[in-house]
């Protein structure tokens, strides 16, 4: 009797332990998190803040003269008497949020997409510590086009994931090419 006492004593003892390493665990994952979210903040600040430098040419070549009479090139698109079409716009400065997803590193990158079965295959799993659940936003570019869940199948070195409808824009899909990035915080 006494044997079995100390065995169930022992038991309860080593639970007791896992449960406190377990805890321990994701308590310093939450702490890497928001030190990472802190970073990312820092890191955004000082970008926005940061002036722009103008960039200096030292010298452009001159402009090939050409005579008033003279038609305009071929393949310029311009009919003889039509309007000069007006030039293209300057690019609109990047927003803070547009400059937060171009500075976020990619976890992965979107490698197969089934829209027709609402998911996607991307090139990374158990070699980057992916787990089910986990969930990341999916950029191109400098935009984002929808979210994505990691799903139960996870391979050493790609994933499937499930794609968020609940948070995808209309009419954009996610696309093979697609980086997954940490869920941004607007």
């Amino acid at each position: 009797m006494r044997l079995s006492h100390f065995a169930l004593a022992l038991t309860i003892i080593l639970l007791a332990i896992t449960g406190y390493l377990a805890w321990e665990a994701q308590e310093e994952a939450r702490g890497a998190r928001r030190e990472l979210e802190l970073v990312r903040k820092q890191q955004s600040a000082r970008d926005a803040a940061k002036p722009i430098e103008p960039t200096t040419v030292a010298s452009l070549p001159a402009a090939p003269e050409v005579p008033a009479t003279a038609a305009p090139p071929l393949g310029s698109g311009l009919m003889p008497g039509a309007p000069a079409s007006s030039p293209a716009p300057a690019a609109a400065p990047l927003t803070a949020l547009q400059k937060q997803l171009l500075g976020m590193p990619a976890m992965a990158k979107v490698i197969e997409v089934h829209h027709d079965q609402g998911f996607a295959v991307i090139n990374a799993g158990k070699n980057k510590e992916l787990a089910a659940g986990m969930k990341f936003d999916v950029r191109r570019g400098d935009g984002l086009v929808g979210r994505v869940i990691i799903s139960e199948t996870i391979e050493a070195a790609e994933a499937v994931v499930d794609i968020d409808t609940s948070v995808s824009l209309p009419g954009v899909r996610i696309e093979a090419g697609d980086e997954l990035i940490l869920p941004v915080r607007k």
